[in-house]
């Protein structure tokens, strides 16, 4: 059973990284609207032209804010592609700041925005500091928002967020980021530069639009959703294997205590998952 789950979980893997290349080969790079601040004028937003507008952007930031000292929060894991450009463009025109990190999201692996997952906290103290938010997209906005309450009760002097799309639309508090480098419909589905799609893509340097057409099948989503059933029958197979009493009658081949309902339940939903594979 366990190496019948590990074999699943593999093919899962297999299968994601299929999808994914089709949904970059045929996605196109993605084109910003007009209401942009740098007069963009319908840039594609391929890997030169998000390097020269982050530039433009750091040279920008360093006008308005000289010899400030900010703390830039960078909220994983998405955020690390484009915090990593704007901290190499920061350096560079030898600007001081500090850096560390947050964990907060709304995404999992489908196209919309889910529930908000506020993980680790930065590790710089904020009292009396301008601090940026950095990360890849604004959607809804309600991440950020949710971060910049809870990082009020730190004491920044102030705090607003860079990011690097911002997909337009009346957001809560008619919220607008503060500092957007592009600016997108808020229909686009997008990957790239911190934008992942199932874990994939988030890697790569530019930004394209998803065209639906290229999405898993019906028979491929069933597939890629079971991975987080096999993962937990897996994780109960090795917690057993760990709590089992050596020579002990019931013992499992691995070395685990099962029941016989226990035993029917994995063999049931493994069978399932095989129909799904086949």
């Amino acid at each position: 059973m366990k190496a019948e789950i590990l074999k699943s979980l593999r093919e899962i893997r297999e299968l994601k990284s299929t999808v994914a290349k089709r949904i970059w080969e045929n996605a196109p790079p993605v084109r910003e609207i007009d209401e942009d601040h740098f007069d963009g004028r319908g840039d594609a937003l391929t890997e030169a032209t998000i390097k020269k507008r982050t530039e433009m952007f750091a040279e920008k930031l360093i006008q308005k804010y000289p010899n400030s000292n900010p703390v830039l929060i960078s909220l994983m894991d998405g955020a690390l592609p484009f915090a990593s450009l704007l901290q190499n463009a920061l350096i560079e025109r030898g600007y001081e700041y500090d850096y560390t990190t947050m964990q907060a999201s709304s995404y999992g692996n489908k196209m919309s925005s889910g529930e908000l997952i506020i993980g680790s906290m930065p590790k710089i103290h904020l009292g009396g500091r301008i601090v940026f938010i950095v990360d890849d997209v604004c959607d809804t906005g309600k991440t950020y928002l949710k971060v910049r309450e809870l990082l009020k009760t730190f004491g920044p002097e102030e705090i607003s967020l860079i990011v690097l799309v911002d997909k337009v639309q009346k957001r809560e508090k008619d919220y607008k980021p503060e500092f957007p480098l592009f600016e997108l419909s808020s229909k686009d589905f997008i990957v790239g530069m911190g934008l992942d799609y199932m874990g994939k893509l988030r890697n790569m340097r530019e930004i394209r639009a998803v065209d639906p057409k290229f999405l898993p099948t019906e028979k491929e989503q069933k597939l890629l959703d079971s991975e987080g059933a096999f993962q937990a029958e897996l994780k109960r197979l090795i917690e057993l294997e760990q709590t089992a009493k050596p020579g002990s009658s019931s013992d499992t081949l691995f070395g685990g205590i099962l029941e016989n309902s226990e035993s029917k339940s994995l063999t049931n939903n493994f069978s399932q998952a095989e129909t799904l594979i086949l």
